[in-house]
């Protein structure tokens, strides 16, 4: 299986349009746009009704990974 973006770049950081929150010079950080990304998958296995996707912020300010789930079922088509 495969999943591609035209949102995000594997590697880079997330852009700010897709982020809770963005860096702000004046308050250190301010709302974002919070847009969800373009996602794309292929080659799931046949019979495969949903996906669970899970995006771990190792950057949050939190104790641990914080990990972002929206309890939403994305259909696999």
């Amino acid at each position: 299986m495969e999943i591609t973006s035209q949102s995000i770049r594997d590697g880079a950081p997330i852009p700010a349009e897709f982020a809770f929150a963005k860096p702000d010079p004046e308050t250190h950080v301010t709302f974002a746009a919070n847009r969800n990304p373009h996602l794309a998958w292929s080659g799931a296995p046949a019979g495969t009704r949903s996906f669970a996707v899970l995006c771990i912020d190792v950057d949050a300010p939190t104790v641990g990974d914080d990990v972002n789930q929206e309890g939403r079922t994305v259909p696999a088509n």
